[in-house]
C-alpha cells in the first residue's frame, strides 16, 4: 500500500517561470468525502526540477489536481512509494497520461 505521494516537476525552458497550483486529497473510505491534505501555489525556475512529497499512509486512494501557466517545456510526473521506500509502478502517472484540470475541487 502506498504511503508517500511524489510529484516530480521539471521545467526545461531557459526563460519560462511557470506558476503551479495544486491540491492533494486522500480518500479514506467508500462513500466518504475526499480529505484535502495540501493546497500549494509555487513557481518553477527555468532549467530546474522540484520534488514535492505528501504522506498518504492509511488512505485507500489519492487525487492530485494541478494547473500551471507553463508552455511545452514543463513536465509533471506522479509516483507513489510503499513504507519501505520502493516505487509502486502500477500507481505512477506520467505527465503525458494526465487529464487537464477543468476546475479545482472547492475546499471548505
Amino acid at each position: 500500500m502506498a504511503t508517500t505521494l511524489i510529484l516530480a516537476i521539471r521545467n526545461s525552458s531557459t526563460v519560462q517561470l511557470p506558476m503551479v497550483q495544486l491540491e492533494v486529497f486522500i480518500i479514506t473510505g467508500n462513500g466518504l468525502p475526499k480529505t484535502p491534505i495540501a493546497h500549494e501555489l509555487f513557481s518553477v525556475p527555468p532549467l530546474s526540477n522540484i520534488i514535492k512529497t505528501y504522506t498518504i499512509a492509511g488512505a485507500l486512494g489519492y487525487e492530485l489536481q494541478a494547473d500551471t501557466t507553463s508552455g511545452s517545456d514543463f513536465t509533471a510526473n506522479i509516483f507513489t512509494m510503499d513504507e519501505s521506500g520502493n516505487l509502486i509502478d502500477a500507481q505512477r502517472v506520467l505527465g503525458s497520461e494526465t487529464v487537464p484540470t477543468v476546475a479545482f475541487t472547492p475546499v471548505p
